[in-house]
């Protein structure tokens, strides 16, 4: 009797032991559970196992794409009406092809949709569109050319969104200013200056047909510049000083002890620096 209640009690101490060894086992195989199912969302500073990355990756763009783009809805839809609706040798849309877009939930420089269409199952643009966000003009972007074109409507209401201004209204004499243009989506523009005072500031042309301001004589004048796009054109007044060394010594010596202001430190020196755009300097917005 004695000798079934030892073993009795053996099997009984046994099976607490492997209760108690199994527990950390369980406890292991749901960490490694947890971990994998961390793959399929993405944060910032998790580990994980390196072949788990590409799962990372994946999560990482999926999260990116909701946070950044429109894959569907009704503005979506919109866009795409409105590009379907412009001859497709135009925008390079076949009408047999189910292409998959995507829109920017951000506009670009505060006015334009931007609207990518992809090749259906592939991440290959086939078009690149900014539609206005007024709906007056439709472009279409070309980065293999490096060209962008007007498919539809009219520039006028965009002209009015275009900004003219001097980098620096203060130039040296025997010296050269530029002109700033902000344009939305960085269109493409064609700009010309005429100097309104010629005994002051002279518009010179380089070989490559861009133009600048320069400084002939000391003393204030006007330029006027004025930007074309599709048929469109606006125009502003901008004034310049044209300045030798001793007002330049008379303006450092003002500003002394105080941070140099814009026009007054900055532009200074002979020379011309080239930049497209017939002489001035895009900004894209």
């Amino acid at each position: 009797m004695k000798k079934w209640k030892l073993m009795a009690a053996r099997l009984v101490t046994l099976s607490v032991l492997a209760a108690v060894l199994a527990v950390p086992v369980c406890a292991g195989a749901a960490e490694i559970r947890k971990a994998d199912s961390a793959t399929t969302t993405y944060k910032d500073g998790a580990v994980v196992p390196s072949a788990k990355a590409a799962a990372v990756r994946k999560a990482a763009q999926d999260k990116a794409l909701s946070d950044y783009y429109i894959t569907s809805g009704k503005k979506l839809e919109k866009a795409v009406a409105r590009l379907l609706y412009i001859n497709p040798e135009e925008t390079g849309l076949d009408p047999q092809v189910d292409y998959s877009y995507r829109m920017d939930k951000a506009l670009t420089g505060d006015y334009f949709y931007h609207v990518k269409a992809f090749l259906p199952g592939t991440s290959e643009a086939a078009g690149d569109f900014l539609l206005a966000k007024d709906d007056s003009c439709v472009f279409r972007r070309i980065p293999k050319e490096n060209r962008t074109e007007l498919l539809d409507g009219t520039t006028e209401k965009l002209l009015e969104k275009v900004e003219i201004y001097p980098a620096y209204r203060k130039i040296p004499l025997d010296g050269v200013g530029k002109v700033l243009i902000r344009v939305p989506g960085s269109i493409p523009y064609n700009l010309a200056l005429t100097s309104l005072n010629e005994n002051t500031l002279r518009i010179d042309t380089d070989d490559k047909g861009q133009q600048w301001v320069y400084g002939v004589a000391r003393g204030k004048a006007d330029i006027l510049a004025e930007v074309e796009i599709g048929g469109f054109t606006t125009s502003k007044t901008l004034n310049f000083t044209v300045m030798d060394e001793r007002d330049q010594a008379r303006e450092e010596n003002r500003s002394s002890g105080w941070p140099i202001g814009i026009g007054i430190g900055f532009g200074w020196g002979h020379g011309r620096h080239h930049h497209g755009h017939g002489g001035g300097v895009v900004i894209g917005i």
